[in-house]
């Protein structure tokens, strides 16, 4: 017998490289095929787009249930790509922001869905060259269009407002874009640092940590017998809502300050040695599950 039912892992800085585009490696892929060999159920909880695991991962992982995606905005079907849970952000604050980032002129993103539910990203603008246009398509996604304007575009979309904005929070600015959407919007919106460059925004109350419990009660999953794994701060309240949270090494002080146990790295296969310790290991030490 095992403690855990189910597995969540982050993605990148977790099972994938957070800066340019690379397989996911052999080790954890042969892992998490075990874990699902006894049972124990794999999935992913991202701030990637659902279109972005079905379609645009480096390297397939076989995800036959449900993900978190959007930072817990979207709970879909990595197969069909069918969004089974849904949160966008209230249209009033999603206005405002929009005012603030055209005012501001900085590089933003909005992720919209459609009615069949398909993802639509938004760009403000294009990279300074061929090399960081590669990497902000990595991080943001490949832009469906360039929007100068995202007031506008608001309009276009009225009946569907964006389940998240993206805003780099690049050094060059000389500004804390992170602390300043934290001021002026963290009462409204659930403001978070997903990248050292990158902060992001959904509607109050939405993270990793309400996506896991909205997915646990699709799956019948106890919260508590869940391991979920991540490395940056928007993976925080995932780890804590977890019967076990575990920051990977490469996990920043914050990250590691939450968790019940410390991952190798990303580079020495941290998933992969979570899993054979906690699944595979014969006497796996159990961790008390906590209140979520």
């Amino acid at each position: 017998m095992h403690d855990y039912d189910l597995v969540v892992l982050d993605l990148d800085g977790t099972v994938m490289n957070p800066y340019r585009r690379e397989a996911v490696s052999a080790a954890v892929l042969e892992a998490i095929a075990a874990a699902e060999a006894l049972g124990v159920k794999g999935t992913v909880g991202t701030g990637r787009t659902l279109d972005y695991i079905r379609h645009q991962m480096p390297t397939a992982l076989h995800l036959p249930h449900p993900v978190i995606a959007t930072q817990g905005a979207v709970i879909g079907d990595p197969r069909t790509g069918q969004v089974l849970v849904e949160q966008d952000l209230p249209a009033v604050d999603a206005y405002r922001l929009a005012h603030w980032v055209d005012d501001n002129n900085y590089l933003a993103a909005f992720y919209v869905l459609d009615n069949a539910g398909r993802p639509h990203v938004y760009r403000n603008h294009s990279g300074r060259d061929r090399a960081e246009e590669e990497l902000l398509e990595h991080l943001l996604g490949r832009p469906a269009e360039h929007a100068p304007h995202f007031v506008a575009l608001l309009d276009r979309w009225a009946p569907h407002p964006p389940i998240k904005v993206i805003v780099w929070n690049h050094p060059d600015y000389g500004v804390d874009v992170a602390a300043a959407l934290e001021e002026r919007f963290g009462a409204h919106l659930s403001i978070t640092r997903t990248h050292e460059w990158l902060v992001e925004a959904t509607a109050a109350g939405v993270d990793k940590g309400s996506g896991l419990r909205k997915l646990c009660d699709l799956l019948g999953v106890e919260i508590g017998r869940v391991i979920a794994v991540g490395d940056s701060d928007n993976d925080i309240p995932m780890l804590r809502a977890a019967g076990l949270g575990v920051a990977m090494g490469n996990a920043n002080a914050r990250v590691k300050a939450v968790a019940d146990w410390i991952a190798p790295s990303l580079d020495e296969d941290g998933v992969a040695a979570t899993i054979h310790q906690w699944l595979l290991a014969p006497h796996g030490k159990r961790v008390q599950a906590r209140d979520a």
